[in-house]
């Protein structure tokens, strides 16, 4: 095997940047995360004696047929095995990691139709032979596979296993590896390897014949929608994309997926009901996939940095690194629906209008804090250039494009009063500075930011919900923010009167809709934009005698926000 370095141009990031990338920049993280891989076998070879007859077998597959020596180095947990491994390269792991790995070898070699002899050790009841099907009841004892031309035989002191090529008819003690097949690709259903619990939900247990069928269509019906609504993300993944790995409905029923680093190519997720979820799912985790092969190339974010930022699909501050990641997929799940909209009926356009413009909202958002900041590198500010261009070439005014704002800026004001805090000498001198008893600082500061406690994302919500059926459903809420949820405020943007019900607000959720109103809506308003210190100075203003009205304080503050030190 050899071994060669990759750069990527700056057209390739730009490509990647601007959302689904080029083919040849796809194919091009493709081959350093296959390349990675070779490194890894290559280093095992020098340190660890016990890889040596596997790795001989693995040798010869890649010169007898090198297109079968990468489809080797595309099973998505190659490099896992390899973290098993101990320093010294000794030790009962090594045994392990050979097992593992001369299954892929033997798997490999007899579907490319390469003959050959191998002993393994036991580990576990079954032999998985990745991509091939699983050996039932042949373990735990050491092992011997074998293929010479038309059978594939495995034999132990447990049970002799006979498997006639292309090893896809089930027996009592053979269970064909699931797969989907679909135009010009083939997916894998990775059910049954003992490496794939590597995801935040644990995996199913392997599907019988027919739930496995059930999910082949599924997939293939998903697959159809990327290949007419997003072919640009089809031909990636085709080059990319090589296995699924079901994973289990978390207990509360919500739909769960997720990429992880140094698996490159398989996508673990929860099974869904909708090929149209499964499909923005499959975006949504590619778009990770890309990123991550992307990060072992280049730095994106200066450093790890603390958390700082606001996320708007997440409730905690995050880091800049974390944020990246996050506007990535998530402009991905909005290219998604915005081709949806021209699908269905009229229930399902507007669901998907809906979902287009609150995923390029917060998309917007994130990019927005990140281009205002320094921590990106160089090269980080020109691929969040780039997307920030894609965005924004989406952008279109609409009732969903207003109603999806309202909600980013609720969500961020919310946010705010949870996770940040002005200084209070600052507070108590603006406190001053309103009563008259003394001048106000020359500055408006900046909050620190802390873990706080859940942001009230209940008006985010009730947006939301009010939008996607097609009317409202205002259960638990306010007569305030009714007034800021009604169809008619989403188009005439009238919110007087939710705030001449908010002149005294008490709680966290109150504070979010009086910002909200007193900012129409836009998050343009300093209400908006600093709900954490109009809060807090309205407090201090309080608690020394009458409440200050909320709207007029705004614009006070607002005004010494925006005046230059020297006018002071």
């Amino acid at each position: 095997m050899t071994v060669q370095q990759y750069a990527l141009t700056e057209e390739q990031l730009r490509s990647l940047g601007h959302g689904g990338g080029s083919p040849d920049a796809v194919a091009l993280l493709v081959d350093t995360q296959l390349s990675r891989r070779r490194l890894y076998l290559l280093a095992a070879a020098g340190q660890t004696p016990g890889l040596a007859e596997v790795l001989r077998l693995i040798a010869r597959i890649d010169r007898v047929d090198p297109a079968a020596g990468r489809a080797l180095l595309r099973y998505p947990f190659l490099e896992a095995w390899f973290g098993l491994l101990p320093p010294g390269g000794s030790g009962p792991e090594v045994d392990l990691v050979v097992h593992h790995l001369g299954a892929l070898a033997a798997a490999t070699a007899a579907t490319a139709g390469i003959p050959f002899r191998l002993g393994l050790p036991g580990s576990g009841t079954d032999l998985v032979l990745p991509g091939a099907g699983t050996a039932i009841g042949v373990g735990p004892h050491p092992l011997s596979v074998r293929f010479e031309g038309a059978v594939l035989a495995v034999t132990s002191p447990a049970r002799s296993l006979l498997v006639p090529a292309p090893f896809r008819e089930r027996g009592p003690h053979w269970r064909p590896a699931p797969q989907v097949r679909l135009p010009a690709h083939v997916l894998e259903i990775v059910d049954a390897d003992p490496l794939r619990d590597r995801y935040p939900e644990a995996p199913l247990e392997p599907m019988s014949s027919a739930r496995a069928a059930t999910f082949g269509r599924l997939v293939a019906e998903a697959w159809r929608m990327l290949e007419v609504d997003q072919p640009e993300h089809a031909d990636g993944m085709r080059l990319a994309l090589r296995a699924l790995v079901p994973l289990r409905r978390p207990a509360d029923g919500t739909q769960v997926s997720a990429s992880v680093r140094g698996c490159f190519g398989a996508i673990g997720l929860s099974v869904p009901d909708d090929p149209e979820v499964l499909a923005e799912l499959l975006v949504h985790e590619f778009q990770h996939e890309k990123l991550g092969a992307l990060l072992d190339l280049i730095d994106l974010c200066a450093g790890d940095g603390p958390a700082l930022f606001h996320a708007p699909w997440r409730p905690d501050p995050r880091p800049a690194s974390a944020l990246v990641q996050g506007v990535y997929a998530f402009a991905g799940v909005a290219g998604f629906w915005r081709a949806r909209r021209a699908h269905g009926p009229g229930a399902a356009r507007r669901r998907a209008a809906f979902r287009f413009a609150y995923r390029r909202e917060q998309v917007s958002y994130g990019l927005t804090q990140l281009l205002g900041s320094d921590a990106l590198t160089p090269t980080g500010r020109l691929f969040c250039t780039a997307l920030s261009a894609t965005v924004e070439a989406w952008r279109e005014e609409s009732p969903a494009t207003a109603a999806a704002r309202r909600c980013v800026v609720a969500a961020h004001v919310a946010w705010r009063l949870a996770h940040q805090r002005p200084d209070p000498a600052e507070v108590a001198a603006l406190a001053r500075a309103w009563a008259g008893t003394a001048a106000g600082p020359a500055r408006l500061g900046e909050p620190s930011v802390v873990p706080g406690t859940s942001p009230a994302t209940d008006l985010a919500q009730l947006i939301e919900d009010a939008w996607l059926p097609g009317h409202a459903t205002l259960t638990g809420a306010s007569e305030a923010e009714q007034a800021i949820v009604a169809e008619q405020a989403i188009v005439a943007q009238d919110y007087r009167g939710a705030q001449e019900m908010l002149t005294a607000p008490r709680s966290e959720r109150e504070w979010v809709a009086l910002a909200v109103a007193l900012g129409s809506g836009s998050g343009e308003s300093f209400a908006c934009r600093r709900p954490e210190l109009l809060r807090a100075v309205s407090d201090r203003i309080a608690a020394a005698g009458r409440a200050p009205e909320p709207e007029l304080l705004a614009q006070w503050l607002d005004r010494i926000g925006k005046t230059p030190d020297r006018q002071r």
